[in-house]
């Protein structure tokens, strides 16, 4: 609907830019601002382009988008676009584009300079709409860095949780010694591992993989390692520690997260005790072959895959809570046993090919002789091999532990 020149009149009074003009000043701008209207999703100009006019939104809405990304919507009568078109020849610095249909007034540069010559007055609402607007955006910068320098803060004390809660020290025990290995994709990530030394002689390793990356899952990983503690004091019993595991996903992380785990009790009466919900099979390397492997592992006969019985914790396809067990397989002097998260067997090359499991089991049955320190490095430079300068796409989180 085209706009009666009263109502123009008094739509231009009611402006930032012109309210301080005589009626007779008010009059000339009349003359020369151009009532246009566009459909929705219309680009009004765009980021980079060089620009002519000025626009004063007289009904509708439009959104202003930089580098892409929408960061502002304006649908407030006689709000001022393009205005430092008029007196800078430089490129517009944001896209605007119409939200629904939108209805300007339009006057070009060389209109308004023509206004001004007649009327320096008119250069007063200019400079308070320029002031105005550096105020504004000033505003959303220091906003825009203050949730920055949040944010960074956030992610390191992540980061620095994250290396907190993984062990400072490998384990020193008569049966046993390990070593272990956890790097994020990113600054922080939802991978842990841990060892526990418990009554009788015993020790406990757990490995973990909570879903997704960054400061929700290291807090749930955070929380994780908080509720292991408390529970082993009281019972150690792979039973409970998978419920104890499982509150956390379901309750105590208070949103929808799951999490693969595995948690293995090494008796010093060759027993390894485990339960597993979800992670990747544990491998155990058998140092004297055993028959009844061979019909198992037709590839490598030696090395044992001690697989899931479980689903990852945070998911149920029942209404009752899971019963949790604990699976028994012995254990000899000189076996190897590898837990790891699936950022190593899913880690891809440039041809798009999997790191697999097979690779590993035979890397682990040809390094089996050296220590743990030096098993794991072969098993991180092997993968370093396959990927061939192709970036992580998840947590590697790596433990060898040979039994002695």
């Amino acid at each position: 609907m085209m706009l009666a020149e009263e109502d123009k009149l008094h739509f231009l009074q009611k402006t930032d830019l012109f309210r301080e003009v005589s009626q007779a000043e008010l009059k000339a701008i009349c003359d020369i601002a151009r009532e246009v209207a566009y459909p929705p999703d219309y680009t009004l100009f765009e980021e980079g382009t060089e620009g002519d006019s000025l626009y004063l939104l007289v009904d509708g809405e439009v959104s202003i988008i930089k580098a892409g990304t929408e960061v502002l919507f304006f649908n407030q009568k006689g709000y001022c676009l393009g205005e430092i078109a008029l007196i800078d020849n430089k490129p517009r610095s944001a896209t605007v584009k119409t939200v629904k249909p939108t209805q300007f007034l339009r006057i070009t540069r060389h209109d308004f300079y023509n206004a001004m010559a007649r009327e320096p007055r008119i250069g007063i609402g200019m400079f308070r709409v320029l002031n105005d607007k550096i105020r504004r955006d000033l505003e959303i910068q220091m906003s825009s860095i203050r949730k920055e320098i949040a944010q960074e803060e956030s992610m390191r004390l992540a980061a620095e949780v994250q290396q907190s809660i993984l062990p400072n020290e490998e384990i020193a025990h008569p049966c046993l010694a390990s070593a272990g290995y956890c790097q994020p994709t990113g600054r922080v990530g939802g991978d842990y591992y841990d060892y526990f030394y418990l009554p009788n002689d015993r020790v406990a390793i757990f490995i973990g993989d909570v879903m997704g990356h960054g400061f929700h899952s290291a807090m749930v990983a955070a929380m994780t390692k908080s509720c292991l503690q408390t529970q082993i004091r009281f019972d150690a019993s792979v039973p409970e520690v998978m419920k104890a595991v499982t509150r956390v996903a379901e309750e105590d992380a208070q949103t929808f997260i799951y999490m693969t785990c595995c948690y293995a009790i090494i008796h010093p009466d060759n027993r390894l005790e485990f339960a597993n919900a979800g992670h990747p099979a544990m491998l155990l390397y058998r140092a004297e072959r055993e028959e009844q492997l061979a019909s198992e592992c037709h590839n490598n006969p030696n090395v044992l895959e001690l697989k899931s019985s479980f689903m990852p914790v945070g998911i149920s396809m029942t209404a009752t809570a899971t019963q949790y067990y604990s699976t028994e397989v012995a254990w000899h002097p000189g076996d190897v046993l590898v837990l790891y998260s699936d950022g190593i067997t899913e880690a891809f090359n440039p041809a798009s090919e999997m790191y697999g499991i097979e690779r590993f089991k035979n890397l682990l049955s040809k390094k089996r002789h050296l220590s743990p320190a030096e098993i794991r490095q072969e098993i991180l430079s092997d993968l370093q091999a396959h990927q061939q300068g192709e970036s992580a796409n998840d947590d590697i989180t790596l433990v060898v532990a040979k039994f002695l």
